[in-house]
């Protein structure tokens, strides 16, 4: 696809995402400031889905989680939300790579991993859960490591 037509393809996306979306934020009665971390994370991940440049991938993500962290204090859903947005955040730094390039680093895992649970913290049960169980997250993230290598190896395969 030339790449004019990739670029009126994206801005024209950007645009509409960013019309619904601002006319959607601006008739809820919750939200206020939440919608200018809604608007540059949304941004910095467009010019990321153009430009696949991981640098704008990374505040757009945690800027939209932030952002939707706050929506949810806002509405009494949680009480202490950052650590939830932004655990948010980083698993979706992870997650898209992964559906639009279909590849990822798996670092963002490790702070997303720990502000979710610092997050459910607040849950006893779950936090009982996973302490009383947490060898069995080694275990999860050893069949991780290995999918991740099976799947690499089919299209690095030496040929004898």
């Amino acid at each position: 696809m030339k790449k004019s037509r990739r670029s009126g393809i994206v801005s024209g996306v950007t645009l509409i995402v960013a019309g619904l979306s601002l006319f959607w934020l601006d008739r809820q009665d919750y939200l206020g400031q939440e919608v200018v971390l809604f608007v540059i994370g949304s941004l910095f991940v467009g010019g990321y889905l153009y430009g696949k440049n991981h640098g704008l991938l990374i505040p757009g993500c945690l800027l939209l989680g932030l952002g939707t962290g706050s929506v949810l204090e806002n509405m009494d859903i949680v009480q202490e939300a950052w650590p939830l947005g932004l655990g948010f955040g980083f698993i979706a730094v992870y997650l898209i790579p992964l559906v639009y390039e279909r590849r990822s680093h798996w670092w963002p895992l490790i702070p997303g991993g720990v502000l979710l649970i610092n997050a459910f913290s607040s849950f006893q049960k779950f936090v009982n859960v996973v302490f009383d169980n947490w060898p069995l997250a080694l275990v999860v993230v050893g069949i991780i490591v290995l999918l991740g290598a099976f799947r690499g190896q089919g299209s690095n395969a030496e040929v004898p």
